[in-house]
């Protein structure tokens, strides 16, 4: 089965928009790595680069991460979430912060070469536009291509997952959907430019994450997976599995037939939640459903058969599913 990882938000505040100090008390980094140390079948974190672990601090967390036997599978970079990157960051039309964006994101790569991290997971939550007429859109677009093609460059054994997302903070994010940003990634032309898929973001596209994930993965693309749920209306980060049950099961299915064998990461925000319990659910869910796509979903063929009947294959999935 794949590796399962763990966002150290996840054990976070719980702040939202209308409870600025969070549900839940803080919780210091090391308790946050201490309690995912503690999940079975949990063998990495996920960090944010620089907020949570550094070059400067890393020393201090080590210990604790051997400890548990936990590495750092992948990391984000904090382009989002501070009042510097208002205007964007790659595609800003202030070159003074596009240069502030690469220059991060290249200590970023560096601080993962060091520690054995493969992949950098850029969520461009602030690179879009809000009103009509507000952006040169051909400008933001090259610069965009720009500063990915440099930071590609600087270190080409690191991987950068571009994390999609149709709005928020922006009301329009430039890269808002799995096909546009393969298009993006395509247009650097750079291979280790490739797509950072959170699930909860794809159905809040109107995407089928199965059908997402099995284009990017056949175009060598997708480079790390998020996994949450929502109810389509809102980014929840719920548990995995929570809402859109058959979703997943197709999207495990594909996952293990085309040979994805990067980390399944939990990317949840439980807000008034335990999140120690949110992550044993989602971990009991993922390994169920490996199980239940390796016993069960093995022998599933497509023909044209499905094709005139296509209810059939429901038919013989419930079958299966309910040992009928």
């Amino acid at each position: 089965m794949n590796p399962i990882s763990v966002g150290v938000w996840t054990y976070g505040m719980g702040t939202d928009r209308y409870v600025g100090d969070g549900y839940k008390p803080k919780m210091e980094l090391k308790d946050r790595i201490e309690h995912i140390g503690k999940q079975n079948g949990v063998s990495s974190i996920e960090i944010t680069y620089p907020g949570d672990i550094n070059e400067d601090n890393y020393e201090e967390y080590k210990p604790l991460l051997e400890k548990y036997n936990l590495s750092i599978c992948a990391m984000g970079v904090e382009l989002v979430c501070d009042k510097q990157w208002a205007t964007g960051s790659f595609s800003s039309p202030v070159k003074e912060v596009r240069d502030k964006s690469v220059l991060l994101v290249k200590k970023a790569m560096d601080f993962a070469a060091s520690i054995g991290t493969k992949t950098v997971c850029l969520w461009l939550g602030q690179d879009g536009f809000d009103y009509f007429f507000q952006t040169d859109y051909v400008a933001a677009w090259n610069n965009l291509i720009e500063g990915l093609q440099e930071c590609a460059d600087h270190n080409p054994d690191i991987n950068l997952g571009i994390e999609y997302k149709v709005s928020e903070p922006r009301l329009k994010c430039m890269a808002s959907s799995g096909g546009k940003t393969l298009a993006i990634c395509q247009c650097t032309g750079r291979t280790n430019v490739g797509v950072c898929m959170d699930i909860g973001h794809s159905l809040n596209a109107g995407e089928n994450p199965a059908e997402t994930a099995s284009m990017l993965i056949s175009q060598n693309r997708l480079f790390h997976l998020h996994f949450n749920d929502n109810y389509l209306i809102a980014d929840d980060d719920m548990p995995v599995g929570s809402v859109h049950y058959l979703h997943f099961m197709e999207l495990f299915y594909w996952l293990k037939k085309l040979g994805y064998s990067g980390y399944y990461s939990l990317d949840m925000y439980p807000y008034r939640d335990n999140p120690d319990t949110a992550v044993e659910a989602s971990v009991k869910f993922i390994q169920g459903m490996d199980k239940f796509i390796e016993t069960k979903m093995k022998d599933i063929t497509f023909s044209t058969e499905f094709d005139r009947n296509p209810s059939r294959i429901l038919s013989s999935l419930f079958t299966k599913m309910f040992d009928l």
